[in-house]
């Protein structure tokens, strides 16, 4: 029963129905930058070649046409999701688009982008047009303003997911036995920080004060006694991400300050909001906000559903119990998952194995001292210089260094090109790139006399042709 009492007992849909305005909000504003940058061509069918994900090959971009369709839609469905209007619909379409605009290369993967599809896909089963909506306000049949804790208890668990690992990430010594956390400082916008820390003090502050706010945030959010102090520090670390230490990171702090309303109380929400929102069923008059607010408040206890203890038989119905083995199954692996890493390879960022959907943000800095690429005809022994970088954009290749098997899958495909193109048939591919990782020594990110053709892509084949990484 215990189960049951924590994720089907009956809550305020406050919180859960303003943060659907929130994320609808941030997500029309994602859809406007997609239009300024042109997502559609410079990341989706304007490149010649597309990194997949393992698994997800069959993902092709349709034409232009279709992209900017689909494109549109997502604008209107963020639109909608924002309003109340036709929300389930609209969040589905928003979560397919917005996932395969996203997870058709994984050059474009971003922790962010990654948690605004987990939300979106969560938010699909919620009832968050209940109130604050065009539903609410025209819809015939009052509803209840209740929903199930498990709507606003998923969504915390997964703005938890980020802060939890990226502090567990931070443990290992890519964060603290490297220079990172001084490059990112270099890197940094010009700030009074700079005028009122010493630089090496600044490091150190950065560095285990990272570990300690990612690590400890999600419980002083949860605990009624640190709340205020959570937020305040939520607030400051993000305003500090967003607008000094990062410049690349987009909308995503300001979603985290906003996204702190999940972890209030609901009801407390509620009866602030209702202050300043109005209500279908408020027809009254009022002289001041006061008034309104002890009207709310006596009508808010009124229409509370009355709690009806039922046998334990009615409790679990079917459709329940499939929602709470979904709920368990569901976060234990998003739990889970992000450790996977412990069976595949002694360093996420360097290998680039398991890197990807485990939260690891922000914890690798890859500066490119030489890179070249050549290609032997196994017929004539003919050696040829390639040039790797005109076959991708910019921003694949800036990624691609992330990532040495994304060299393997670009020379496979060169490969095939060559053949169709030229006849030359299963022709020696090697690259010789070295680079600084994190401030360490310059050296070689893959084997260079390895034939790139012939290594496997998978991330559970033998990595044994990814050099060790030296740190001294």
């Amino acid at each position: 029963m215990f189960l049951y009492n924590f994720l089907f007992k009956r809550i305020d849909i406050s919180v859960v129905s303003f943060f659907r305005i929130i994320f609808g909000c941030f997500m029309v504003y994602q859809m406007m930058y997609y239009y300024e940058i042109d997502y559609t061509f410079q990341f989706m069918a304007g490149p010649e070649v597309l990194f997949p994900y393992s698994g997800f090959s069959f993902l092709k971009p349709l034409s232009i046409g279709f992209l900017k369709t689909i494109h549109f839609g997502m604008f209107v469905s963020a639109i909608l999701i924002t309003i109340g209007f036709l929300y389930r619909y609209a969040m589905i379409f928003f979560f397919l688009g917005f996932s395969y605009f996203t997870f058709i290369d994984k050059t474009l993967y971003n922790n962010h982008l990654y948690l605004v599809a987990l939300i979106a896909f969560v938010m699909i089963f919620m009832d968050a047009d209940k109130k604050y909506s065009l539903r609410s306000k025209f819809s015939k049949k009052e509803m209840i303003n209740t929903i199930p804790a498990w709507n606003q208890y998923i969504l915390m668990f997964l703005i938890a997911l980020p802060y939890f690992f990226g502090g567990i990430a931070k443990l290992s010594s890519n964060w603290l036995d490297t220079n990172l956390v001084s490059i990112i400082i270099k890197q940094a916008n010009e700030s009074f920080l700079h005028q009122l820390l010493p630089e090496s003090l600044l490091t150190n502050l950065i560095t285990y004060g990272g570990v300690l706010f990612d690590l400890s945030i999600v419980f002083l959010l949860i605990n009624k006694r640190t709340k205020k102090l959570g937020i305040i520090l939520v607030v400051l670390f993000s305003f500090l991400n967003g607008t000094v230490l990062f410049s690349d990171i987009g909308i995503f702090p300001f979603f985290m300050i906003c996204s702190t309303i999940l972890f209030l109380d609901p009801s407390k929400v509620g009866a602030f909001l209702d202050v300043f929102i109005p209500r279908k069923a408020s027809k009254k008059i009022f002289k001041n906000k006061q008034e309104r607010k002890e009207y709310l408040a006596k009508q808010k206890i009124t229409n509370e559903p009355k709690v009806v203890i039922e046998t334990k038989k009615q409790d679990w119905s079917l459709g329940k119990k499939v929602m709470a083995c979904c709920i368990v199954v569901f976060v234990v692996f998003h739990l889970l998952f992000p450790f996977r890493h412990v069976l595949l390879t002694n360093n996420p960022e360097w290998t680039g194995i398991a890197s990807r959907f485990s939260w690891r943000m922000k914890m690798q800095n890859r500066k490119e001292t030489a890179f070249s690429m050549t290609l032997t005809d196994r017929k004539t022994s003919n050696t040829y210089k390639l040039d790797g970088k005109s076959y991708v954009s910019t921003n694949q290749y800036i990624h691609m260094l992330e990532d040495p098997f994304t060299f393997v899958h670009l020379s496979k495909y060169i490969s095939a090109k060559l053949e169709r193109e030229r006849g030359i048939v299963n022709p020696i591919i090697k690259t010789n790139i070295k680079v600084e990782f994190n401030g360490l020594p310059n050296q070689n990110m893959i084997s260079p006399d390895l034939d790139l053709t012939q290594i496997n892509e998978s991330y559970f084949a033998d990595s044994s042709w990814i050099p060790t990484l030296k740190r001294n």
